[in-house]
């Protein structure tokens, strides 16, 4: 397994910083080696997936030394918000932007009674990231940094059999407005909404539901991490004058549902 790079740096370098949270896998480990490409720094957050964040650190370290860093969390534990920036700070010193990517997807019965799942829905997707904002604000205001938090076409249309998912989404949408506003004009704050990108990691495929999905959009075809990447970026970096919007990433499905 690679290790994790040793040298702290001390002092602010020149290079702007992104936390990515979920970065190790899928669209999260798109969009760290898309902005890694523009000469941002990384850290990659992670829960269970340590092998493959590690080995992204790796790789992003190869290309440009002590450019990327790890931090295992946990965003159901009380202090993770905390820690996180803690980290940050301690190994770059500085914070520019943040990518609220990590998310809990499955599905739940409608009406289903079990408070324990409405609540990591609910921690995960939008209130683990509003505490993340208001942590991370001081030092993005200092920097004149950005946020993106990243959605889902169905948070403002919904979908059977997955009304937590759908209800934590559309908190997180709605969030993304009120902190626009609350922490302009030092800070920007947008959101992605994906669409069929990748498939999630379920362990039954319906393959038949897949071409249907397909099928329903304008575009016929399931779009790719560096489409949500490319937009992430873009809201990041070159869309100066926009904060509180939202971009549907999704083929032209929310034009059939």
């Amino acid at each position: 397994m690679p290790s994790q790079p040793k040298n702290l740096k001390q002092t602010k370098p020149a290079n702007k910083v992104a936390l990515i949270t979920g970065a190790a896998k899928r669209i999260g480990k798109q969009i760290a080696k898309d902005l890694h490409r523009r000469d941002i720094d990384i850290v990659i957050h992670y829960r269970d997936s340590e092998n493959e964040a590690m080995h992204l650190c790796n790789e992003l370290n190869l290309n440009r030394d002590n450019s990327a860093y790890t931090v295992q969390a946990d965003l159901t534990s009380n202090d993770a918000d905390q820690k996180l920036i803690q980290e940050v700070l301690k190994y770059f010193n500085r914070l520019d932007y943040l990518v609220n990517n990590a998310s809990i997807f499955y599905p739940t019965p409608f009406m289903q009674d079990n408070q324990e799942v409405v609540n990591s829905f609910l921690t995960v997707n939008s209130l683990f990231p509003t505490k993340l904002i208001e942590r991370a604000s001081a030092e993005l205001k200092k920097n004149k940094g950005a946020i993106v938090n990243v959605v889902d076409i169905y948070a403002s249309r919904g979908v059977a059999e997955h009304t937590y998912y759908v209800t934590s989404k559309s908190i997180l949408m709605e969030q993304t407005k009120i902190y626009a506003a609350s922490l302009a004009p030092e800070i920007r704050v947008n959101s992605v909404s994906p669409g069929a990108i990748l498939w999630p990691e379920l362990d039954v495929d319906d393959v038949s539901l897949q071409a249907e999905i397909i099928k329903n959009s304008a575009l016929k075809r399931l779009g790719s991490a560096k489409d949500i990447s490319k937009t992430v970026c873009y809201l990041l970096l070159e869309a100066t004058y926009s904060t509180g919007a939202n971009i549907n990433v999704d083929g032209g499905r929310g034009l059939y549902i």
